[in-house]
């Protein structure tokens, strides 16, 4: 029932996926966030987009994609995939795959979505700055949540442009849903207005709230939310499970009087007669003095092994996140991310 959940409401997916604009290519509310950005990609500009955890920031994205895509013209990364710096270099070389990478072969005017860039600092955007000089980068798309802007260097602020985020209104949010599942019985408008505003008014914390509650009334039967069920539902979600506390087993506790007696009856007074050793030792090196000189004794010679390279499949694994095999077994594409490119 788990899995199948939404099938029994009539619809194939989950219909609160949190996925990036899964459903259809219209981003409610953010129009005219969309309109600034293509405005700034048009206009060889470095926007920067602001905007707290599941404000619609990776659907913007995704509709960026959609309109400005098609050729591999852009480039979608994440900074918090990053091992330490942003390769910007690799990124481009990658627009052509193995070919690129062999022969360093980089694409001209690349539009550069960079998403989580609040990771960048200072030595990221010196690099991004050259490539953006030389004309192979036309235009780069900042998103995240408190990106350094002080590190910006200086050329790179006569260029940038800023584009903020309100947060979205209950209508907006009803119609955010509403667009995801029609009309449904089950989930009354009322109801997912009341979910919205429990869920700070956060969109990807309402949808997965939603989820929540329409999978918990599947479960039990229920034809309709009411607003009963759902104050039960977040106080049965805020409250904590009561801790259980397992008691551990003590240690058998030993008699002192017992542990004395013990010890005396083990502790005895052992006297070791060296003069009787000496005499072996002499003995011993009479009989090595009488053996003939010219036998050898045979001297074991350890081989050394040769200082080669030792295959450590933990190596492959943080140089090309994955190891030797796996990569062997993968396409050309796959390896060098080629879902990259848009």
């Amino acid at each position: 029932m788990n899995d199948v959940w939404f099938r029994e409401l009539g619809f194939h997916t989950n219909p609160f996926s949190i996925k990036p604009a899964v459903f259809h290519d219209h981003v409610i509310g953010f129009d005219k966030v969309v309109d600034e950005i293509s405005y700034g990609i048009l206009n060889n500009k470095v926007v920067l987009v602001e905007g707290d955890y599941g404000q619609g920031k990776s659907s913007i994205l995704k509709k960026l994609l959609n309109d400005f895509g098609g050729k591999k013209q852009v480039i979608y990364y994440s900074c918090n995939r990053m091992d330490s710096r942003l390769n910007v270099k690799s990124l481009l070389n990658g627009r052509y795959g193995f070919v690129g990478q062999l022969f360093d072969i980089k694409p001209k005017e690349m539009i550069l979505l960079l998403d989580e860039a609040q990771e960048l600092n200072s030595k990221d955007y010196e690099r991004l700055y050259s490539y953006y000089q030389e004309g192979y980068i036309k235009s780069i798309v900042l998103v995240g949540k408190g990106i350094k802007k002080g590190e910006l260097v200086p050329g790179f602020k006569a260029h940038t442009e800023e584009v903020g985020m309100a947060k979205m209104n209950e209508d907006l949010a009803l119609q955010v849903v509403k667009k995801r599942i029609g009309d449904l019985s089950l989930l009354p408008d009322m109801i997912i207005r009341k979910i919205y505003q429990r869920s700070d008014n956060n969109v990807r914390l309402m949808l997965k709230t939603c989820e929540e509650v329409c999978k918990k009334s599947v479960e039990s039967g229920r034809k309709r939310v009411t607003e009963e069920f759902l104050k039960q539902f977040f106080h049965d979600k805020e409250t904590p499970a009561p801790k259980v506390e397992i008691e551990k087993p003590k240690a058998p506790e030993v008699k002192k009087e017992e542990v004395k007696v013990e010890e005396k009856k083990i502790a005895k007074t052992v006297i070791i007669d060296h003069r009787k050793e000496k005499k072996e030792e002499k003995v011993a090196e009479k009989v090595q003095e009488e053996k003939p000189k010219d036998k050898k004794e045979d001297v074991k010679v350890e081989e050394k092994k040769p200082k080669g390279h030792v295959y450590r499949p933990d190596e492959y694994k943080s140089m090309n996140k994955g190891s030797a095999e796996e990569l062997l077994n993968k396409q050309t594409d796959e390896i060098f991310g080629d879902e990259q490119y848009y």
